[in-house]
């Protein structure tokens, strides 16, 4: 009956302040819980006259369980006895197996499931206050003992110790692999599509031209079938170029999309420590304006604190615009509409990368695409030069074949020592993030025992909220740099193993 009567009175307060709310802009809204402003990859909206909020970030902070069916595209959510079902598009939930109206049905947006505001209140007895003036909405459990009061008290009271996690985990519409990106991407490539085109093209015109071969000259002779064989060599080596492009083409894609697929990944991660900075920044501006009504310091701190405040919302506002964005290139190379959203199931592991750089460097140059294609066009040149018939009226002088030999083989030099280059450079470059990385690790080290030593301090009394949170994001911000690292090296390590895919060398192998 407490819980209910809890209920009904967040519902008579939300239903004066659902009026005003409407014509909120989205950006417009903040949500606070149980003190803690929330910061979420979809903000609230208003839909139907009626705000929606995200249902996982409010209620896992509110400290329910959520569970969500993709395939149903239903969620779940538990708390003690508490247990409440709805389903996406529906204005109907069910607590405890009693139907709940909801004032707007549910909906996806950015990957996550947003629901009525009222609906706190209704499904766990959640009070919800809204402030016209600074259009904020504030969230606490009174069953939990919790309260939307301000206070002049940073930690006047024992209470749980602040941890730096900030709702990120979304409910998405699809989820994406590594693997299938790829699958996507050339299944979506107008590149392949055109480079099988030209393998068919260029095979029939191999079959045909060979037609007209009588013998293989084994130098200068008739000058008919000379130029009959030549012809046929090019058309055999367009056509086994043609092979190669699309094989290429292939290696492209794939290299693009892991490169797409892992900058995602960290674009999330900057969404994510943004978040927490201000989060950060909001408790530092809290302590400052304590501190001035205090007399403890002057205004210029809580100014300074409210600058830095200011900063941390764009840094978020231009991360959630770089995490769109990246979204958008991902989608674009997939063949996904740009406002598709899922959640990307592969991310990198660590492990540490031993290679001999100078057996690679052979191996490339050996299995190259573009080297291939590169010593075909001297050997065609060489050809030509060896069919050269002095008595054929309008030829090239002799000692111009003999220079367009030597400038194919200058080329091919070039194409190695551009590849050997990039071996070597691509080896240093992943040698130079791994010890980043181990800096990383041995720096978590001290941040975890301090982050340990600060919650230690606090449960007796000996440290601030702030310090404890401090310690707790100086941790996570270094595990998100660590993840980060990681990331990058997965993408050099394939450019390390196939690095054409990076010298545009496909475009030279189409001709």
């Amino acid at each position: 009956m407490k819980r209910f009567g809890v209920a009904v009175l967040s519902t008579l307060v939300l239903s004066s302040a659902f009026a005003n709310l409407a014509g909120a802009q989205a950006g417009d809204i903040k949500v606070i819980i149980n003190g803690v402003t929330q910061q979420y990859t979809q903000a609230p909206v208003v839909s139907q006259n009626t705000t929606l909020v995200p249902l996982r970030g409010v209620f896992e902070s509110l400290g329910a369980q959520v569970d969500w069916d993709s395939k149903a595209k239903k969620v779940t959510a538990s708390k003690n006895e508490d247990t409440l079902t709805l389903n996406v598009g529906s204005k109907l939930a069910y607590k405890n197996s009693a139907p709940v109206q909801l004032d707007a049905a549910t909906q996806i947006q950015k990957g996550q499931v947003l629901v009525p505001l009222r609906f706190v209140s209704q499904s766990l007895g959640a009070k919800v206050n809204w402030n016209k003036t600074t259009r904020t909405v504030t969230i606490s459990n009174q069953v939990d003992g919790s309260t939307t009061g301000e206070t002049n008290s940073l930690s006047s009271k024992p209470f749980t110790a602040p941890v730096t996690k900030v709702t990120y985990d979304t409910y998405y519409n699809d989820s994406l692999t590594y693997d299938d990106a790829v699958k996507l991407a050339v299944a979506d490539s107008t590149s392949v599509k055109t480079a099988e085109t030209n393998i068919d093209q260029s095979g029939k015109i191999m079959k045909e031209t060979g037609k007209n071969i009588d013998f293989v000259p084994a130098e200068a002779g008739d000058e008919g079938q000379d130029k009959a064989f030549k012809g046929y060599a090019q058309t055999n080596l367009n056509y086994e170029a043609a092979k190669k492009n699309l094989d290429m083409t292939k290696e492209g894609i794939q290299y693009n999309v892991k490169d797409l697929y892992n900058k995602l990944l960290q674009k999330q991660n900057a969404v994510k420590l943004a978040a927490l900075n201000i989060e950060d920044a909001e408790r530092k501006l809290k302590v400052a304006q304590i501190k001035r009504d205090n007399q403890m310091s002057s205004d210029y701190e809580v100014t300074q604190a409210t600058n830095q405040l200011t900063q941390n919302q764009a840094a978020l506002e231009k991360a959630k615009k770089d995490l769109d964005s990246a979204y958008v290139s991902l989608n674009q190379v997939i063949g996904y509409k740009p406002e598709q959203r899922y959640e990307l199931k592969d991310k990198p592991v660590y492990s540490e990368f031993k290679d001999n750089v100078e057996t690679k460097v052979s191996q490339v140059l050996t299995s190259s695409t573009a080297i291939w294609l590169s010593e075909q066009k001297v050997d065609l040149a060489e050809l030509s030069l060896k069919l050269y018939n002095f008595s054929t009226p309008g030829n090239t002088t002799y000692e111009a074949e003999q220079l367009n030999v030597e400038k194919a083989q200058y080329a091919t030099e070039g194409t190695k020592r551009q590849l050997e280059e990039a071996v070597r450079t691509l080896y240093n470059n992943i040698k130079g993030l791994e010890s980043q990385y181990s800096q990383i690790q041995a720096g978590l080290v001290s941040a975890r025992s301090a982050a340990d030593m600060a919650k230690k301090q606090f449960d007796v009394g000996l440290a601030t909220e702030l310090q404890v949170y401090e310690a707790n994001l100086k941790v996570t911000t270094a595990e998100q740099q660590a993840e980060d690292l990681v990331t990058s090296i997965d993408t050099l390590k394939m450019a390390y193993d196939k690095p054409w895919v990076m010298q545009g060398a496909s475009s030279g192998a189409s001709q």
